[in-house]
């Protein structure tokens, strides 16, 4: 707390002020005081004697002499002096003279009233110099803060300027004192000056903000504290004043309102968000500027109630009116939504709120926002419109669909991964009644017309049951989706069995997804087709194929009936030949039995031979069902090869079989790939049969590629395939020679994409002609457990 002090006051309060002397350097002081002051009395006292002064007249002496000694020391100095004063006067003054004794009582009154009066005199000059001191140090003290200190009396005029006013202003204690602070300092006040007096008249105090210049011209902005001092009767006296200099947090004060309201009318343009006020009594309005641009006005436009009508939708228009006059007449909180019709013939959706107040005078007013809400009027009604398209196509649709309630599952999956459950899969296998607490989790809260035919209830409600029932048949389809689900994928789709209500196992294609928007919502999406008919039209066609494909290879048979009649003769006339030649070892007077030996075996070589040739025919002739098994397809062309061995040795072709070393094995149906084989071989052979062909070469190269496929190709040095041809040449019934039907390769093609694979043709043989190409995935064996 600052004071100042308005008078002197007991030396006791102010000793803690000052540093105190030790008791040596006081005793010296002492000394050379009372040395001094001794000396200064017998001085003035010899003055006088010599000069014959009268007593009065050395009692002034005497008196000027004691006052000037009190302000030097204590008041015991001050008494030692008086007394030693009124000692002198008596003994050379006072008659009779060089004597102590007092004959005239007017010469006693006069010591007395002289030692009294000094006393007197020696005590008030002590009081005004501790007074002074204490002033002195309160100075000091008020220089030590830097916060600007200054007093001025009632009329303005500054008699105290600290160390912190010099710095802040600028102005030295001397050029201040004596001066006007509001002139000094060109101060700019919040209100009149009358008023801020006034103020500080009547409440003793006042707070504010002053701008104010320094000696430099530097503006300031500075908060004041005023306290008014008064005197014993109540008269202002002095006012104490307090500075602190805020220009800096003004001015980030400033620069935060400007960027708040850069950042206001930037969030009300983003949000297409304007702000008004309306005084109702007088009827003005403001407009935030994004206000102007919701209504379509420029900013130096007047708002007002009219303006603001003349844009409101004509249908709107009765219930704006009713708004306005029900607020003109009991101002209250608003709250509603009407349409604009813009000048272009646009429509906007507005949302007005407002807050009824009273202004600082007491006029009723409203303040509130305006917001511009058509797009968020739109998308409600794209979303309702999404929302009966949804209904529509999900009422409607040819397929089966339910609507599932996800939200027990999605908690017993975030359970599962609270406990460190990262796969699925392996969660099963360790506790396989999770699967069933699954399917009891997931329910069914909604389905179609369509899956309520093909699951056999009486209505949709019927259905609102968890899934267990629906899986018995299949309960490992329902465990892959789960794991899909489980693992983040969005969709999963499998052609399964579903059990229905009255016990009938339904073929379907079941397909559920979890998309994004539809998943946080906790729902999911199943649809099912009932596949029946179409699995039985795939076996019909199966069917039709398997028989095609006999007829294609009968019909291949034919082709190559006199060369499998040439090969099938040469072992059978060995055999007749054999057997004649045996019989006449035989018919000898002496029979050579071990001629007849030899000859016997070699006929059941070419049994052998021949028999292998018919069960290869045979083979190729069966009509059977197809049979996939694990085969070798090095072993299969081989076969195949020694299949077409005569045919190809009638067209002299001459055959390459490049195979890589143990190339793993294929999953497929023997007799079928064996078609394929057949199939390109003929057709090579049959490619390279002109008369003025040099060779007859056929490569056949098996090896295993980098995406895991196992591939067997052919390569000829026939003319290669006409461009023209190149994009037909899997098409039904499409050939270029002069017989055949032209189903080998869409029959070929077709046995290859059963088994997984692809197969295709181009001119890129290194013979130089055509290059038939077919893949099939490759069987490696299963990694060892770990």
């Amino acid at each position: 707390m600052i004071w100042i002090a308005r008078g002197p006051s007991p030396p006791a309060q102010h000793l803690s002020l000052y540093p105190k002397r030790s008791v040596r350097v006081q005793l010296r002081h002492l000394a050379l005081l009372w040395l001094g002051g001794s000396t200064a009395t017998a001085l003035v006292t010899w003055i006088c004697f010599k000069l014959q002064v009268a007593l009065a007249t050395a009692d002034l002496a005497f008196l000027i002499l004691i006052v000037a000694l009190s302000l030097m020391d204590s008041v015991i100095s001050s008494i030692f002096f008086s007394i030693l004063a009124v000692l002198c006067l008596d003994y050379f003054f006072a008659p009779p003279i060089f004597e102590l004794d007092i004959y005239d009582p007017q010469d006693l009154v006069t010591l007395v009233a002289f030692l009294f009066t000094s006393l007197a005199i020696t005590s008030l000059v002590r009081r005004f110099r501790v007074a002074a001191e204490v002033q002195e140090a309160q100075t000091r003290l008020l220089d030590l803060t830097h916060d600007p200190i200054l007093v001025r009396d009632p009329a303005g005029t500054i008699l105290y300027w600290n160390r912190g006013a010099e710095e802040l202003y600028g102005f030295t204690r001397e050029e201040a004192v004596g001066r006007s602070a509001p002139d000094l300092l060109q101060t700019d006040f919040p209100s009149p000056m009358d008023e801020v007096m006034a103020t500080l008249y009547r409440t003793g105090r006042w707070e504010g903000e002053l701008l104010r210049t320094r000696k430099d011209g530097t503006r300031l902005t500075v908060a004041c504290r005023w306290t008014l001092e008064r005197d014993e009767t109540g008269v202002p006296r002095r006012t104490l004043e307090t500075n602190n200099d805020i220009t800096a947090r003004k001015q980030a004060e400033d620069a935060l309102r400007r960027t708040q309201e850069t950042y206001l009318a930037e969030a009300q343009q983003l949000s297409r968000t304007g702000s008004f006020g309306w005084n109702i009594s007088t009827g003005e309005i403001f407009w935030s500027d994004e206000s102007f641009k919701i209504f379509d006005y420029t900013a130096e436009t007047r708002p007002s109630i009219e303006l603001v009508a003349d844009r409101v939708h004509p249908d709107d228009l009765p219930i704006f009116r009713q708004a306005i006059e029900r607020l003109s007449a009991e101002p209250q909180d608003l709250d509603y939504e009407h349409r604009l019709l813009m000048p272009d013939g646009t429509i906007k959706h507005l949302h007005v709120v407002g807050h009824a107040m009273q202004s600082d005078a007491g006029q009723p007013q409203l303040v509130g926002a305006i917001m511009d809400v058509t797009a968020r009027k739109e998308a409600e009604r794209a979303l309702r419109d999404s929302e009966q398209r949804y209904r529509h196509l999900f009422h409607h649709m040819p397929v089966a669909f339910w609507q599932l309630d996800m939200r027990a599952f999605k908690r017993l999956c975030q359970e599962l991964r609270a406990a460190g459950v990262v796969d699925l899969g392996r969660h099963l296998d360790q506790h396989p009644e999770f699967l069933t607490e699954a399917m009891t989790a997931l329910v069914i809260e909604e389905v179609n017309e369509r899956a309520v035919q093909m699951l056999a209830a009486p209505d949709a409600p019927a259905l609102a049951v968890p899934l267990v029932g629906f899986w018995r048949e299949r309960p490992d389809t329902f465990r892959r989706a789960i794991e899909a689900q489980f693992g983040g994928e969005v969709a999963f789709e499998e052609e399964t069995k579903i059990t229905a209500l009255d016990g009938r196992v339904v073929d379907v294609l079941f397909a559920v997804a979890w998309p994004g928007p539809i998943n946080n919502l906790d729902v999911g999406l199943v649809g099912i087709i009932d596949i029946t008919e179409r699995l039985k039209a795939q076996e019909r066609l199966r069917q039709v194929q398997a028989e095609f494909a006999h007829t294609a290879r009968i019909s291949v048979l034919g082709e190559l009936a006199a060369s499998i009649a040439h090969e099938v003769n040469q072992p059978l006339g060995a055999i007749t030949t054999n057997a004649e030649t045996a019989l006449r070892w035989l018919d000898r007077p002496e029979p050579n039995s071990a001629k007849a030996g030899e000859l016997l075996k070699r006929i059941v070589g070419d049994a052998r031979r021949a028999a292998d040739i018919i069960a290869r025919i045979r083979t190729m002739a069966a009509g059977r069902i197809p049979q996939p098994a694990a085969l070798s397809l090095v072993d299969l062309v081989e076969d195949s090869l020694a299949f077409l061995h005569a045919e190809l040795q009638a067209k002299g072709v001459s055959v390459r079989l490049d195979a890589a070393p143990s190339p793993p094995p294929v999953v497929g149906d023997r007799t079928q790939l064996q078609q394929v084989v057949v199939n390109l071989v003929i057709n090579a052979a049959q490619a390279m049969a002109r008369p003025d062909a040099e060779r007859r070469t056929l490569a056949i190269r098996i090896g295993e590629s980098e995406d895991g496929m196992l591939s067997c190709s052919f390569e000829d040095s026939g003319p290669g395939i006409a461009a023209e041809h190149l994009e037909r040449l899997f098409d039904s019934f499409f050939t270029t020679r002069d017989v055949g039907m032209g189903m080998g390769l869409p029959i070929s093609r077709s046995i290859v994409e059963a088994h997984g694979g692809q197969i295709r043709a181009d001119n890129q043989s290194a013979l130089g002609g055509a290059r038939f190409r077919f893949e099939l995935p490759a069987r490696h064996p299963a990694p060892p457990a770990s």
